[in-house]
């Protein structure tokens, strides 16, 4: 594969696992230098001594990122160690699957800590020492489009992230900094097993999905050109245009999902 990315610096957040360890190595690939960030420090290291091996250049920093220290801590230990910011992919996430009458504040609280204060807190550390033509990557969901019977809590976290990406991306347009919204569907990783319930509901049928990797490759490519609106498969973006389209044909196959 050419090295479409060298000399380019990428923090990747979530990388020990899934998604984001699929797209770390996805752009050290492509030649960038990659910033693994997560809590699982053991996992970063193991991907670090890999990418390093094969002839990348990676840096694992245990980071949490609803702790905004220790996004900012992240951010400029990246900085002094490749000396500047190129790319961030706000991968980091948690799942919560439960009816929206069974949902417990304080889960959707620290859901909205994860998945929407932690993308902010990454974007508003790195922003400062982004260069012009700097790529912020924030991974949304198809369901962060159109929400879906049980995962409510969830659903609504994406649809925050995704308005904030709409409002940044107008931001910081005459800085050359893009903003792009990924919107994976069903991706076959330990997500949802990892993700919290709120009763011991049944979470439905969902289709097999797609591999880490495949989601990988199109965030890799909007690292390189950036793009607003990325979709990984055609059945995703057709899903959330017939929503958008349909809404009410939509909300009466979906009751099938909402049975017990």
């Amino acid at each position: 594969m050419k090295e479409t990315l060298k000399g380019k610096v990428a923090v990747v957040t979530g990388a020990s696992s899934g998604i984001g360890e699929a797209t770390a190595r996805a752009l050290a690939e492509r030649g960038a230098a990659v910033v693994l960030a997560a809590r699982a420090e053991e996992k970063l290291r193991f991907l670090e001594r890999e990418i390093v091996a094969t002839g990348g250049r990676a840096l694992a920093v245990r980071a949490d990122v609803v702790d905004a220290a220790s996004v900012e801590a992240m951010i400029e230990q990246a900085a002094e160690e490749f000396g500047s910011l190129d790319v961030l992919v706000n991968n980091a996430g948690l799942g919560l699957s439960g009816r929206v009458e069974d949902l417990r504040a304080g889960d959707l609280r620290y859901l909205f800590e994860v998945n929407l204060l932690g993308p902010l807190n990454c974007m508003q550390a790195a922003l400062p020492r982004m260069r012009r033509g700097g790529r912020i990557i924030n991974v949304s969901s198809v369901v962060g489009k159109r929400a879906i019977p049980k995962v409510g809590g969830y659903c609504a976290t994406k649809f925050a992230l995704n308005a904030l990406s709409d409002a940044l991306r107008v931001e910081v347009a005459k800085r050359g900094i893009t903003v792009t919204s990924v919107y994976p569907g069903t991706t076959r990783t330990a997500f949802r097993e990892n993700s919290r319930r709120t009763k011991s509901e049944k979470r439905g049928w969902r289709p097999r999905g797609v591999t880490p990797e495949k989601v990988a490759a199109k965030i890799a490519d909007a690292a390189e050109g950036g793009g607003r609106d990325v979709y990984v498969t055609l059945p995703d973006r057709l899903f959330v245009a017939g929503t958008s389209l349909a809404p009410g044909l939509f909300d009466r196959l979906l009751r099938s999902w909402a049975k017990d």
